[in-house]
């Protein structure tokens, strides 16, 4: 806990540092040209959280939809498809708030499947200044369901390539290095069983069975495991300085129901004959999995599931004058979460997290926009915490998973590096090269390359700057309306290459 204050600490100072130097040049502090400040609030609020003048010229006003089908494509969970809907309401703008808000109240509801039964279903509201007080409200619910959740170990171990023996048999050929798509590839070849592999019989599982040459398993779930976490989520904040610090309160209930995939059918490949129509593949029962490994010799919590209930506090200092696509500002938070039984939860942890976003526009007035967007974050995890929540690290604007995936280390499957003390950063330039408008309808586009770094470590006090595992690709950004964000992230590393197409940008 200590070392964690005296890292926020650092943190705050150099945002601090960072605004100052910035604020000898109030063009590049603004970023742009702002409006009068506005005499009618019924408390102050920082001129830094005003909205440039450009933005206010283009923000609609009262209540309309945004909404887009999803449609992303991954080779771990499958082709993706569904649909987000926004519906904002911006106030008018004789409104005293509406130069200081994106938006006076935003509610969003998703549908979202994938072909390998992957499901994310979200309803989730927030209303800034709600009743025209210094109060803000978030509120959030969540069916998220996924039977492909990889998991590579907790801590440090993860960091090693991925590796995989030559078709997955005995006595073969070992090649490091690997991406993820030879592993999963090799992994799939089924291999004789031994008395380690259990087999599912009518939804008992059994072990001992001697290895032979009729008893195949396959390795193609090895690093899955089936989640399911219906949860809900609250939060207030209450406003000073100007709008500038929030303190930050709230809750979270989370049932969580894990299922291994030990002895169960699963895709496999024939060794020998491989995919040809004279191979007897196709399914073959799956061998013992990662997380039942690491179960059995003690390494992991939460391997039955469990409930997970917590209560979350935080602290935010924020000067960005438009939050889902700033122009210049910073945001540093901290937050802590408690997970006990005393709240109905079956574990007792603690979680810390700290993060720090910068966005500056180095040339106002040469470029509509161009900014330089950056953000540093580190998580420690302290107590008997389950396997699943290790990954989890609650930001007042959303919960963060692991590092790998389309929030962090973009060229790593989600949650590749998972452990104790997680540090990430991600750099991003973000240059606007056109807009139009249709039917009433604002579009800008933004092209945005970028280069993320992060890893874990089993002990925090050991953080170092070696060892680091990098990704970088090249992102296109569609600002509808200004607050409703479409990214498309190409991103690629030494190990895997993904394509990201959501809504919001990665920070």
């Amino acid at each position: 806990m200590k070392h964690f204050l005296i890292r926020i600490g650092i943190i705050a100072i150099l945002a601090f540092v960072s605004t100052q130097n910035i604020s000898a040049d109030p063009g590049l502090l603004d970023g742009c040209e702002k409006p009068p400040e506005r005499t009618d609030l019924p408390f102050y609020i920082s001129p830094k959280r005003q909205l440039c003048k450009k933005d206010l010229e283009k923000k609609k006003e009262g209540w309309f939809p945004t909404g887009l089908p999803l449609l992303n494509s991954d080779p771990n969970t499958g082709i993706g498809y569904g649909i987000r809907v926004f519906a904002y309401n911006n106030g008018k703008k004789e409104d005293p708030f509406f130069e200081y808000t994106p938006y006076k109240f935003r509610i969003y509801a998703q549908y979202f499947n994938t072909t390998k039964q992957r499901q994310y279903q979200d309803v989730a509201f927030d209303a800034p200044y709600v009743f025209g007080t210094q109060w803000r409200l978030r509120g959030e619910g969540v069916y998220d369901a996924n039977p492909n959740t990889l998991f590579f170990g907790l801590g440090e171990s993860s960091l090693q390539t991925l590796s995989y023996t030559d078709r997955n048999q005995d006595g073969g050929s070992v090649f490091t290095n690997a991406t993820f798509a030879d592993q999963q590839r090799n992994l799939a070849y089924t291999r004789p069983g031994g008395p380690g592999d259990p087999v599912d019989v009518n939804g008992s599982v059994y072990n001992g069975f001697p290895a032979q040459n009729g008893f195949r398993v396959t390795d193609s779930q090895y690093n899955r495991y089936n989640l399911i976490s219906p949860t809900a989520m609250l939060s207030g904040e209450r406003s000073y300085v100007g709008g500038t610090v929030r303190l930050v309160a709230g809750l979270r209930m989370s049932q969580n129901i894990v299922r291994a995939f030990d002895g169960t059918l699963a895709n496999a490949t024939d060794p020998i004959l491989g995919d040809s129509p004279f191979s007897a593949g196709g399914r073959a029962i799956s061998g013992t999995t990662k997380i039942t490994e690491d179960y059995n010799s003690g390494k992991i919590l939460g391997y039955h599931g469990g409930m997970v209930n917590t209560l979350r506090l935080g602290v935010v200092y924020d000067t960005r004058d438009l939050e889902p696509d700033p122009n210049q500002g910073v945001f540093l938070e901290a937050t802590y979460e408690r997970s006990a039984k005393t709240f109905g939860s079956n574990f007792d942890y603690s979680k810390y997290f700290t993060q720090a976003k910068f966005f500056w526009s180095p040339f106002p007035r040469v470029f509509d926009k161009l900014v330089v967007a950056g953000r540093g974050g580190f998580s420690v995890t302290e107590g008997d915490a389950p396997f699943f929540e290790y990954r989890n690290m609650w930001g007042t604007e959303g919960v963060i998973s692991g590092l790998g995936g389309r929030t962090t280390l973009r060229g790593y499957k989600q949650d590749r590096f998972v452990g104790r003390a997680m540090g990430w950063g991600n750099i991003e330039l973000r240059w606007k090269f056109g807009s139009l408008s249709v039917a009433g309808q604002h579009f800008a586009f933004n092209l945005v390359p970028f280069l993320d770094f992060g890893r874990i470590w089993d002990d925090e006090h050991k953080v170092g700057t070696k060892d680091y595992k990098y990704s970088r690709g090249l992102g296109l950004r569609i600002a509808w309306n200004q607050t409703t964000i479409i990214m498309f992230d190409y991103a690629v590393s030494r190990e895997d290459k993904q394509l990201f197409v959501n809504f919001n940008h990665a920070f």
